[in-house]
Formats: structure tokens, C-alpha cells, sequence
């Protein structure tokens, strides 16, 4: 294992200086009486130095060399252990629910083993960066610091996005944790992994109802999605022993977050940042153009988590000051800020025009433009941000801007360099004929030779009036950080879906999870003095001027 351990610490920029003991499968106890099966990494010839925390419910294995073995390396004890009723622990997986009471009876059991030196420091991504939060606030003064990659402090936020359901992701995740209960289930994620084939066939995600829609993604009935289709709002009382996004302003301990601009969980990532900071604790942010597996994240993750650890612990200071670390794409080059949003940005207005253009000027008066849409043929998906298998973010969207259901806006070619950093968003006026409809709006980068590539999206879920007047909508795109180029052109898409991405809108107004009639829908935009459809940009001018 040795050999392994060294390898795997300089794949992640780092230099071994410990070699690496492990004891497996320890049994740790909890208050209700069942036991969590853990593995403690352990620095050799080092018998208490800071402990680091991992807890997992995706097995431990992936984990050791990844993430528990580099910690060793460095001199930590590593106690890396598996949720509750996942990979030998008792008790059944619910996922969000039992991490808060685990994770702190866990913290007890580390304070009373040998090795505990009074200090714990806790790491992890993406569910595992969730059960650091679930302890966030609670954890004790023995935890000095935590490092989250590309996480979220409250999953109904990821979940119901736009009001809607990132239907791929929130599937494709319960695929995931129910297969790899079983042998078979392991070797079916593998066989999938290595083809690089999506969790359903076309015709299986259009299954209606979504309710249930898991006994056709992982053959058996998996209650955890039978509540999600039930409990179909973050906004439902149900979520909220599970959102730690409501802790935060009780939170003070450091916190270091890494998140990617292509990452699922981006926006949200960054709103738990800013609470943080609205809540006084000390906090940073690294901020990539990574997939939410790249592994761009897991070096800068162990690379500035060790580092905020060291500083956090008296070990050393920190060299950065900077709060917010970015990449700007485009540019590709790093920025420093002292905030999220830069203060630098500012809002920029481009409004829709007749004749799909797309200017700094409100549209004169003019006619809506319409498209319809069609559930049974629903817009499709185009790149975007993924869980698994990996795909292109930016790619080609000229097939998809061809499709009648889908709206473009172009603007003139740019005079100069235009920087984007901050959330851009889209007021839209809207009617519909149906009683719900979707709006995505997806921010595009149209180079010299015509070819448009998409930047960032969101999508909005409204209730239609009833006297179909109207009305409208605002839609939240995914943060970016991106310089479109001189001579390049903006480019605004509209429609009413992103599927499989997004679930599809019905028309129908019914229920998440039990609808199942559609109608089609006969969407109007409209731009005119008093009807203003427009996009808004955060336009950040470079650090020299």
C-alpha cells in the first residue's frame, strides 16, 4: 500500500512525509445502539496529532487513497467512515436525515480515542461536504476548521431548482446510492461508468408518473424518492430539519469552500458563502472551471485545504487574503476579490428586440414572439452542468437553436471585451395557454464564425393567471465568471424546458410527482416600452482600470 499512498499524495501535489498505518472496519457506536463501521488512517511513529473527519455513503474504499491515506502523509490521524446503513454500517440509509446526530456522536467517540490531541478538522465533497454542514453548527470548539468541495448546505435547494426538479441529477444520485447496496448493483454502476452510458434510456425518463420513476431507474421502490416526489417544495416544513443553510448565522468556525463554474451545485455554493460571511465567520472560496468530478477539484481541494488547516491549527500563516479566488474563462486567468459578488460588477440591461435582437436599448413597439411547446417532444438538454457519466459543458448549441420551440436573441458584435462575473438574470414578460409553464434562459457565446456555445442557464417554474394576461417572470442563471471577446456575440436562448435535465412542465398544473396528462403550450414573449423582456449582466471591468 505504500507505494500507493505515495503515488496517490503526488497526484495531488503534495509530498509524503509520513508513512501510512490503517486499521479497518472499527465499529463506532451511536445513541439509538447501532454501529458505524469506520477506518482510522494513522501517520507512523506519530500517536496523537489533529484528527480529520470524512464521513461517506458511498464506501470507504474510493476514499482512502483519495483523500484519508494524503492526510496521513501529512501528519493527521484520518477517521474516514461510512453513513449510516451504507458499506457495513447499521441501520438504514435515509439520506440528509440522521447525518447532524451521527456526525456529533462520531466527534465524541473521536475525542475519547488515544490519538485525539484536542484538535478536529473536517473534509470532503459533495454529500460528504454535506455532513460536514449538518455539524456545522453544533460540532464544539474541537472541530478549529472545515474544507467542502462542491456542496450544499440544504439538498431541497439543488433539488426543486427553479421550483421545478433537476430531474438527471436527483435520479441518476438515486441510482447511484441504491446500487451500490449490492454486489450486482456495483458492477452495473461500473459497467455504466466505463460505457459511458446515461442512468435511463430516452424512452425510460419520459416515464410518467415521476413518482415512479425510481422502480424504472434501480428496479425496486426506493423511499427516500417516493418522499422527494411527496415533500415537492424546499419550501415544504418537511426539509427543514435537513437545511443547514438556516444554521449558518450561528455558525463562526473557519470554513474553506471549493465550487466549479460547470458544477451542479454552484449557485448555491456560493449563497452558503455569502451567509457565512453575512454571519461574521471566517471563509474562502475557490472557484473553478470544473465538472462537479473533475479532478481539478480534488487537488485544489487538498491543496488549499491543507493549507487552511495548518493556518487554523497555529501550524502557519496563510498566505492568501483574498476571500474569493476565481477563474475567469475566456480570459483564463485568475482573479482575487475581497467578495461575492465582486463590488466591481455592475448591472448591465440588454433588452429583447423584435427581429430576435438583442440591445442596450428597451424594444420599440412590436409584436411577441411565440413558440410552442410540446411536452410529449420536449426541449431537449444540451451540455450544462452533469453529475455522471461526465459530458461537455460548452458545446455547439446551432442543432438546438434550430428546434421551433426554442427563442434566440443576438446582439451586434461586441466593441470590445465584455467580463461577466456574478449571477446573470433574465426578466422575462410572459403568457402562456396552459396553467404552468417553464422558462429557461440560457446565456450563450457566439464566436466569429457563428458557432454558439453555451455559458450559463436557469430555468423558472411560474403558475400562469388565469386571465392569461401578462405577467412576469424572473429567472436566476448559473453564477459565472466569463470575458466574452471582442468581435464575439451575446446570445439569449428561450424555451420551456431542459430535458431530461430539468423534468418537464406538463401543462396541467398537477402535482410533481403524480401528473401525468400534458398540453401543449402556446408560449409569448413580449418586448415593447411597456413590456421590457431583458437580460441582466454583472459586468466587472479589469483590475487595472
Amino acid at each position: 500500500m505504500g507505494l500507493l499512498v505515495r503515488l496517490a499524495a503526488r497526484q495531488l501535489g503534495i509530498t509524503p512525509r509520513y508513512a501510512v498505518e490503517v486499521r479497518r472496519s472499527l465499529r463506532v457506536p451511536m445513541p439509538d445502539g447501532i454501529d458505524l463501521r469506520t477506518d482510522v488512517y494513522a501517520p507512523r511513529g506519530l500517536p496523537r496529532s489533529p484528527t480529520v473527519l470524512i464521513r461517506s455513503p458511498y464506501g470507504r474504499r474510493p476514499f482512502g487513497l483519495s483523500m484519508a491515506a494524503p492526510f496521513a502523509t501529512q501528519g493527521y490521524h484520518v477517521v474516514l467512515q461510512s453513513c449510516r446503513g451504507t458499506a457495513g454500517s447499521g441501520g438504514v440509509f435515509d439520506p440528509h436525515h440522521d447525518e447532524r446526530d451521527d456526525g456529533l456522536a462520531t466527534l465524541e467517540w473521536i475525542k475519547a480515542q488515544p490519538f485525539f490531541d484536542g484538535s478536529i478538522v473536517t473534509y470532503g465533497l459533495s454529500y460528504l461536504g454535506y455532513t460536514q454542514w449538518a455539524i456545522a453548527q453544533a460540532g464544539g470548539p474541537e472541530v478549529r476548521a472545515m474544507a467542502m468541495q462542491v456542496t450544499i448546505s440544504d439538498f431541497s435547494r439543488m433539488t426543486y431548482a427553479g421550483d421545478s426538479l433537476l430531474l438527471e441529477t436527483s435520479l441518476s444520485w438515486t441510482q447511484l446510492v441504491t446500487w451500490m447496496k449490492s454486489t450486482r448493483g456495483r458492477l452495473r454502476l461500473m459497467a455504466q461508468m466505463l460505457l459511458r452510458r446515461p442512468a435511463l434510456s430516452a424512452a425510460q425518463w419520459r416515464s410518467l408518473p415521476l413518482a415512479t420513476l425510481d422502480e424504472v431507474a434501480t428496479g425496486e421502490r426506493v423511499s427516500f424518492w417516493r418522499d422527494w416526489m411527496e415533500h415537492d417544495s424546499s419550501a415544504d416544513p418537511w426539509w427543514q430539519p435537513m437545511n443547514f443553510h438556516r444554521t449558518i448565522p450561528e455558525v463562526r468556525r473557519p470554513i474553506h469552500l471549493v465550487a466549479g463554474w460547470h458544477d451542479l451545485f454552484t449557485p448555491w455554493s456560493l449563497r452558503d458563502f455569502v451567509a457565512l460571511r453575512r454571519a461574521g465567520a471566517p471563509v474562502h472560496i475557490t472557484i473553478g472551471a470544473w465538472r462537479h468530478t473533475d479532478a481539478g477539484i480534488a487537488r485544489a481541494g487538498m491543496q488549499e485545504a491543507l493549507d487552511w488547516f495548518a493556518h487554523h491549527l497555529g501550524q502557519q500563516r496563510s498566505a492568501r487574503t483574498e476571500t474569493v479566488k476565481l477563474f475567469l474563462m475566456g480570459a483564463d486567468e485568475w482573479r482575487d476579490y475581497d467578495q461575492w459578488p465582486p463590488k466591481q460588477s455592475a448591472p448591465a440591461t440588454w433588452y429583447l428586440q423584435p427581429g430576435a435582437g438583442l440591445a442596450r436599448e428597451p424594444a420599440p413597439d412590436s409584436q411577441p414572439d411565440r413558440y410552442r411547446y410540446d411536452p410529449a417532444d420536449p426541449t431537449p438538454s444540451l451540455g450544462g452542468p452533469a453529475m455522471t457519466p461526465p459530458r461537455p459543458f460548452a458545446v455547439d448549441n446551432r442543432a438546438l437553436e434550430a428546434r421551433s420551440d426554442v427563442l434566440c436573441f443576438t446582439s451586434a458584435p461586441l466593441a470590445g471585451d465584455l467580463d461577466v462575473i456574478g449571477v446573470p438574470s433574465a426578466d422575462l414578460v410572459v403568457s402562456s395557454s396552459v396553467a404552468s409553464a417553464d422558462f429557461f434562459v440560457r446565456l450563450c457565446d457566439v464566436d466569429p464564425s457563428g458557432v454558439s456555445r453555451n455559458v450559463c442557464d436557469g430555468l423558472q417554474r411560474i403558475a400562469i393567471r388565469e386571465d392569461g394576461a401578462p405577467q412576469t417572470v424572473h429567472v436566476d442563471l448559473w453564477p459565472t465568471a466569463y470575458r466574452f471577446r471582442r468581435g464575439h456575440r451575446l446570445r439569449v436562448q428561450i424555451s420551456s424546458g431542459a430535458f431530461p435535465r430539468w423534468a418537464r412542465n406538463l401543462g396541467t398544473g398537477e402535482r410533481l410527482g403524480t401528473g401525468a396528462a400534458m398540453r401543449v403550450a402556446e408560449q409569448s414573449i413580449h418586448h415593447s416600452p411597456a413590456s421590457r423582456s431583458a437580460l441582466t449582466l454583472p459586468v466587472c471591468p479589469p483590475p487595472s482600470s
